[in-house]
């Protein structure tokens, strides 16, 4: 598996694999009308993704707010799930300081995989946006120390 900077060609591949994860687990909630847009958000400042035998199969973007960088935007497709994507995503994240990320509190297994890498709960609160149903769903806050 590689890491590597993500690249504007590299978008209707992540596209295509959002696609798969938004079909598989609801991620993101609420289908993007513009999902190539969505992924490279006006405050990135940073994007990898992860590639395996030609494929891809994981994206990160980091995104700067409140004086902040953010992990946002991480997916890993669910056929290269367990092979430890997201974690090698975190690491070349954190290779950037130290970052905050939210979660959807239902979100278990993101949660496992933050809280097995090291980040540190710091807080709750409601989303500022809605569910696909109306709900607020609460989030939890992150550090990665």
């Amino acid at each position: 598996m590689e890491i590597r900077p993500r690249r504007t060609d590299d978008l209707p591949g992540c596209v295509r694999m959002l696609a798969e994860v938004h079909e598989y687990d609801g991620y993101p909630n609420r289908w993007p009308d513009e999902p190539a847009k969505w992924l490279a958000p006006p405050n990135s400042v940073a994007a990898w993704v992860a590639e395996h035998d030609g494929r891809l199969v994981g994206h990160v973007v980091l995104t700067g707010r409140d004086e902040q960088l953010w992990v946002s935007r991480l997916f890993v497709d669910p056929s290269a799930r367990g092979s430890k994507v997201g974690e090698a995503l975190l690491r070349q994240a954190r290779s950037r300081g130290v970052l905050m990320l939210d979660v959807v509190e239902s979100s278990e297994r993101a949660i496992a995989l933050y809280e097995r890498t090291g980040w540190t709960m710091v807080g709750r609160r409601d989303a500022d946006w809605l569910m696909s149903d109306g709900t607020r769903p609460t989030e939890r806050i992150y550090t990665s120390n």
